[in-house]
């Protein structure tokens, strides 16, 4: 089992074709995680993408984006092991913190944007 195994998912009420490019921007995932250096090993296109991570964990971040009504459910996925060992803990509370974050202003921004904002 890896020291990092976080599943989580969000509903955005926008479809997953308007959620695609910010969840694929490199910028994004640098600020979530910028302990992290990811390298893309499957682009789902609009279901998502796969990304093999080094760094502050070694293992893989996953973003599946799944139709649901006129929205979209994102599930994300951090799993891997911790390379310094000791500091799984303090990683899986940070990294929660960070992808909850990131995922609800990434949802708050789609849905206003939706919405004419």
């Amino acid at each position: 089992m890896p020291a990092i195994d976080l599943i989580d998912e969000t509903y955005v009420a926008v479809a997953p074709e308007r959620l695609v490019d910010a969840v694929a921007d490199p910028g994004l995932w640098r600020r979530w995680f910028p302990g992290l250096t990811r390298q893309v090993f499957m682009d789902r296109g609009v279901k998502g993408v796969r990304w093999s991570v080094t760094g502050e964990i070694e293992g893989s971040v996953e973003v599946w984006l799944e139709p649901a009504g006129p929205g979209t459910i994102v599930h994300w996925y951090v799993r891997g092991d911790d390379p310094d060992a000791g500091v799984a803990a303090r990683l899986h509370r940070d990294y929660l913190q960070a992808i909850n974050q990131g995922m609800f202003a990434l949802k708050d921004d789609a849905e206003w944007r939706a919405v004419g904002g």
